[in-house]
C-alpha cells in the first residue's frame, strides 16, 4: 500500500453494506414482511429491467444488499472486498477503483439479465468481488508477478459457485469478465514515454477514460438488447 493512501472506497462500501444489512434485518423484524422492505427495494431480477417494470438502477443497487437469512453471504463478500480491495485501491487510485467496482457489479447484472430466469432475484456484492479477482489476475500478469495464488482463489470460488445451491454463478461470471476487461484497460493504456511525466500521465488518463467508456457503452448496449428479450414467463 502506498504511504498515506487509505482504501477509502473499500472501507466505505463495507460500511454501507453492513449498515444496509442491519436495516434489512430491522425492517423485516418490524414489518414481518418476506422479503423485507429494504431487500425488496434494492434487489434485482431480470424482469425489473424489462419495459413493463423498468427499474434498471437495481442492476447496481442489488450489489449493496445481501441475504438477510444468511450472514455468511455478507461476511464472505466483505472479507474478500477487504482483503483484495486494500491492495488494488491504493494501486489504482480511488476513481479508477470505483469505476472497476461499479462496472464489475453492472457486468454481473448484465450476465444475470441474459442467463437467469426473469423472476429470479439476485443480490450481493459478489459480482464486484469477482471483478476484483479478475482485475487482480490481469494486473499481476502485467507486472510479472506470480499468478498461481490468485488463479487458485478464482478456481475455488468458481467451483463453489456451481456446487452450493442458490449462488448466482451468472453474476460471478459477468463480474469476473468485466473486471478483467477493466484491468486490461488500466494495464495496456500507458503511452510511450515522452520525457514529460505530466503529459504522459494526462494521455494515459484519457486512454483509460476512453477504454472505460467503451466498456460502459458495451454493457449499456447489452442491457438494452437484454431488456427487449425479457418476458414474464422467461
Amino acid at each position: 500500500m502506498r504511504p498515506g493512501k487509505r482504501p477509502i472506497i473499500t472501507f466505505s462500501l463495507i460500511g454501507l453494506c453492513v449498515v444496509l444489512f442491519g436495516l434489512q434485518l430491522l425492517s423485516g423484524t418490524i414489518t414481518g414482511a418476506n422479503p423485507d422492505p429494504v431487500t425488496a427495494a434494492l434487489w434485482y431480477a431480470p424482469l425489473q429491467t424489462s419495459p413493463w417494470v423498468f427499474e434498471p438502477w437495481r442492476m447496481l443497487s442489488s450489489a449493496l444488499v445481501h441475504s438477510p437469512s444468511n450472514a455468511m453471504h455478507l461476511l464472505f463478500n466483505m472479507f474478500a472486498l477487504w482483503f483484495i480491495g486494500r491492495a488494488i485501491e491504493p494501486a489504482l487510485g480511488a476513481l479508477r477503483y470505483l469505476a472497476l467496482l461499479l462496472l464489475s457489479a453492472l457486468g454481473g447484472s448484465v450476465a444475470v439479465l441474459f442467463l437467469t430466469p426473469a423472476m429470479t432475484p439476485t443480490l450481493g456484492a459478489s459480482g464486484a468481488v469477482f471483478g476484483l479477482f479478475g482485475a487482480l489476475f490481469i494486473l499481476m500478469r502485467a507486472t510479472g508477478s506470480q499468478t498461481g495464488g490468485i488463479l487458485t482463489l478464482i478456481g475455488i470460488n468458481v467451483v463453489i459457485s456451481f456446487v452450493i445451491p442458490g449462488i448466482s454463478w451468472q453474476g460471478h461470471f459477468g463480474g469476473l469478465v468485466v473486471g478483467a476487461l477493466c484491468a486490461l484497460v488500466f494495464a495496456k493504456s500507458a503511452p510511450a514515454a515522452s520525457g514529460d511525466r505530466r503529459r504522459d500521465s494526462a494521455r494515459q488518463a484519457r486512454r483509460q477514460g476512453l477504454g472505460l467508456l467503451g466498456i460502459t457503452g458495451l454493457l449499456l448496449l447489452l442491457t438494452i438488447v437484454g431488456m427487449q428479450l425479457v418476458t414474464p414467463a422467461g
